[in-house]
């Protein structure tokens, strides 16, 4: 098993913005060396990171958390609707959960992920997501079940914030609850 962060100047150096290299500083393509094993652990638990800031964001109800897990032109495709750009994603959750009710409660488990790294800006990736409803009033759950699993379809990108969702498209797999 390797390690995901074996030294701290490698994941920083990882984290280190793109907008921060400039050409001078940075090796056309072709010459740039392979990815290291190390490096591709170390995107891969980085994009693992902006899809997991992206849950908590969902299951928070904080728009502004949900806009930050993405790049600034990120696209977001979910249930028929495409937002492009941070601002269309924040209004879009600020819309979309304006009327739930105090008590709602819900949690997005995300699983099975896999990551193929492209290079040292780009990675997609693929996972799969249920979806919990659920009151937080105590004992109004007598029993928790998923209501909805789908799949991610991602697509990452290193900015100068870090590893953001540059695309997320969700897929509906099956309507499970009630």
């Amino acid at each position: 098993m390797r390690a995901l962060f074996p030294s701290l100047a490698l994941a920083a150096a990882m984290v280190l913005p793109a907008a921060a290299c400039t050409a001078a500083d940075t090796p056309p393509a072709a010459a740039q060396p392979p990815l290291t094993d190390t490096e591709i652990a170390t995107i891969q638990q980085l994009c693992e990171t902006a899809s997991f800031k992206y849950a908590l964001a969902l299951d928070a109800k904080d728009p502004d958390a949900l806009a930050q897990a993405f790049a600034p032109d990120g696209v977001w495709e979910v249930l028929g609707n495409t937002m492009v750009g941070r601002d269309a994603i924040r209004k879009y959750w600020q819309t979309r959960t304006a009327d739930w009710a105090p008590d709602h409660g819900r949690l997005h488990s995300i699983t099975n992920q896999a990551i193929d790294v492209i290079d040292r800006d780009h990675a997609r990736g693929v996972s799969k997501v249920a979806i919990y409803f659920f009151s937080t009033t105590d004992g109004n759950n007598k029993a928790l079940a998923p209501t909805l699993i789908a799949q991610n379809n991602d697509e990452y990108v290193r900015t100068a914030e870090g590893w953001k969702l540059s695309h997320r498209s969700i897929v509906r797999i099956a309507n499970v609850g009630q």
